[in-house]
């Protein structure tokens, strides 16, 4: 093998790897934003969950990608652990699509897909249509790449050191670790399922090779969502850990069926003479089986996972509680410490509506009856703290309490505006959806950044709420005064693109507005970041 083989194999690994991630995000796209309702919605029965995770999967092409939502949605507070079991079982079923996919024998069909869905994307001005030329595009660069892999890995037929390596994955730990080693390194099962479905297209291994190294790719896939749960709280990291057991429990089912059964004997007859078919059935069937094995014990996942992750009697809430001392001073506790509860309730209700916002506007998905509902509550939570502190300062605080009423009421003031904000974001989308008005390309990746950047800051208070650490103000800082810096930015390029094309008056205007908006919520979470580091000083 040399090295003109060797860039063969990357560079077939890099088309598919982007074919993967274009046909999944075109899958996104179709779906119109809804996934992560799904997931959230649709977890209250254990059936529903598990097709609720096959769905979702199957379309985002990655069981990794569904199982971070979980991570996410579980850190956020909007789901429990026990909530994720069952969708976590249903992704392992879901991703085994892609197999399926990768067994297709398209041939010189795989160049006009491409083609096809870059005409779509390209010269037609229809989101659905454009989806649909994602799909196609992505699907057509999966086979483009997995042809490329499989010429490139042609020379390893007459290697030795490729066939001892072959002999020994028979071995099941041998095999486990390679496999786990590899999906680990690539971060996508789907991505060493395709190299060794390439191996197997060009007639270098045989299904009783890669029985153990697929039990191994089962668990490599529970990597990326455990990276993503190291900075987020306790309950996030016990999801990216069920899932990490629910595979360890398969491995174990598996490699203790494969050596007292015949099952590659079983897989051959499945698909006779078609290995790469026969890696897609098998990918399907372990997944398939396990789930309906462990369905009915699911429960156990989530106590191992409190096994391992243990209960720490930690309080989530925006202040500390004071200390009282004397029954006047325990009646003020009290109040600041429920202003506290129901403040970070308000916090996360206005996060949700900014989110939905920004989907108007990205995914061009309008949920504004929900943004609405949520500005209402806002509202009522907003005037409850505000008359409890009113009373709270007539009530004679002392200078620490009075200190602590002081940035409660700034905060309360704060988060209601952003909720304000978030109406009129999510108004824009719903505007524009309804008008069947877009921006340009390069200015729906401006507001994407300015997303990304919003729920950075975001994320920053958060932790400042969870640890205390008033070092990541500086942080919310960078992020606000970027935030000034693009939109200033921003709105001078958006007017000179309507000095060339005056047909994007309208929605330059929308734009424009938005960017205002934007500019203020990067302003309220900068001072509710301040008031947070300040009152933990005080302490």
């Amino acid at each position: 093998m040399n090295f003109t083989d060797v860039l063969s194999v990357l560079s077939g690994l890099a088309i598919f790897l982007y074919g993967m991630e274009v046909m999944g995000s075109g899958f996104k796209h179709m779906a119109g934003g809804k996934l992560q309702d799904v997931l959230e919605k649709l977890t209250k029965k254990p059936i529903i969950a598990l097709l609720a995770g096959v769905l979702v999967t199957a379309l985002v092409q990655s069981s990794g990608a569904t199982t971070s939502m979980l991570v996410s949605f579980v850190n956020a507070g909007i789901m429990r652990v026990a909530q994720t079991v069952y969708v976590i079982l249903g992704s392992n079923v879901g991703t085994t699509i892609t197999g399926f996919l990768m067994a297709l024998d398209v041939g010189m069909v795989a160049p006009f897909l491409s083609f096809i869905g870059v005409c779509l994307i390209m010269f037609v001005k229809n989101d659905r249509l454009n989806a649909i030329g994602e799909i196609m595009m992505g699907l057509g660069f999966v086979f483009i790449g997995m042809d490329t892999m499989s010429g490139g890995l042609a020379p390893l037929a007459s290697s030795p050191f490729f066939i001892n390596i072959l002999v020994s994955m028979q071995n099941p730990l041998f095999g486990i670790l390679v496999g786990f080693v590899l999906t680990t390194v690539v971060q996508s099962s789907s991505a060493s399922l395709g190299i060794v479905q390439s191996l197997a297209k060009g007639g270098l291994i045989r299904i009783n090779d890669v029985m153990f190294f697929n039990l191994g790719q089962k668990l490599g896939s529970c990597t990326t969502a455990m990276l993503a749960s190291l900075s987020f709280n306790r309950d996030a990291k016990r999801v990216s850990l069920i899932n990490f057991v629910f595979n360890i429990f398969t491995a174990v089912l598996f490699t203790v069926l494969y050596l007292i059964l015949p099952f590659d004997k079983f897989y051959e007859r499945l698909a006779p003479g078609n290995v790469v078919l026969q890696i897609a059935l098998m990918h399907t069937l372990v997944s398939l089986v396990a789930t309906l094995v462990f369905f009915p014990i699911a429960n156990i996942f989530v106590k191992i996972a409190y096994m391992i992750i243990p209960d720490q009697g930690s309080i989530k809430q925006l202040q500390p509680e004071v200390e009282p001392t004397t029954k006047t001073e325990s009646n003020t506790a009290f109040n600041i410490f429920s202003i506290n509860i129901e403040m970070a309730n308000m916090f996360d209700i206005v996060q949700k509506s900014i989110k939905a916002g920004f989907n108007a506007l990205l995914e061009h998905y309008t949920d504004l009856e929900a943004i609405k509902s949520n500005e209402e509550q806002v509202n009522l939570i907003n005037d409850g703290i505000s008359r409890t502190l009113m009373l709270l300062m007539a009530s004679n605080p002392n200078m620490q309490e009075s200190k602590q009423a002081a940035s409660l009421f700034s905060m309360n003031v704060d988060i209601e505006r952003m909720s304000d904000h978030a109406v009129n974001i999510g108004e824009a989308g719903d505007d524009m959806i309804r008008n069947d008005l877009s921006f340009s390309l390069i200015a729906y990746d401006e507001l994407q950044q300015l997303s990304d950047i919003i729920f950075d800051s975001l994320r920053l208070v958060e932790k400042i709420i969870d640890t205390g650490n008033r070092e990541l103000f500086q942080l919310v800082k960078k992020n606000e005064d970027l935030i000034d810096e693009l939109c200033m930015t921003y709105r001078s390029i958006e007017i000179e693109r309507i000095k060339q094309s005056p047909d994007e008056a309208e929605s330059g205007v929308v734009y424009s507005e938005l960017l205002i908006d934007i500019e203020r919520i990067g302003d309220h979470i900068m001072n509710i970041a301040e008031n947070l580091c300040e009152s933990y000083e005080g302490q």
